[in-house]
């Protein structure tokens, strides 16, 4: 019994107070490393809320431009020489809306003559086209404007004028 009195005193005079520096010293330098993950743990926290920002930003603008892009029709004309001598004009909507009583025009300056056999085309679908003979006369110009007409679903006039060559 005194051997086991000897060693209950031995480690409350030699052991406890050892362990109790050693866990002193773990608490003292323990939270030092909690406070530098902390900041790091901060630091990317606000780095990914400003990409979080930045994304929602992108998406907001991307939406934005979807709304305020109407989507219209778009007709555009071009003369292309189908045999020697003889040509046709290619009508086609190049938008992506349906266009109404689609029709074209050469002003008459340039000297080329027009025969107009299907005009207006009643409606012409987006990626749709539709062709005419033309006259290409010898002092016809090589250069000339294509003026093409149509209308949207609300009967609303557009105009397209390109310049074209032969």
């Amino acid at each position: 019994m005194n051997l086991l009195f000897e060693i209950i005193k031995s480690i409350a005079l030699y052991v406890m107070p050892i362990s109790t520096v050693l866990l002193s010293v773990l608490a003292y330098i323990r939270p030092k490393d909690c406070t530098h993950v902390k900041v790091q743990l901060t630091d990317v926290q606000e780095k990914l809320n400003e990409y979080d920002l930045k994304l929602k930003a992108y998406e907001l603008e991307k939406i934005e431009q979807e709304c305020n892009h109407k989507s219209k029709a778009n007709i555009e004309a071009r003369i292309v020489e189908i045999a020697k001598g003889k040509y046709k004009i290619k009508i086609w909507n190049s938008g992506d809306e349906k266009a109404y009583n689609v029709d074209y025009d050469i002003p008459e300056k340039y000297q080329i003559g027009l025969m107009k056999n299907v005009t207006p085309f009643e409606y012409l679908e987006p990626g749709s086209n539709f062709e005419e003979y033309v006259v290409i006369y010898l002092q016809s110009y090589n250069k000339f404007e294509i003026i093409t007409t149509w209308e949207n679903e609300n009967g609303e006039r557009f105009t397209n004028t390109t310049l074209r060559s032969i």
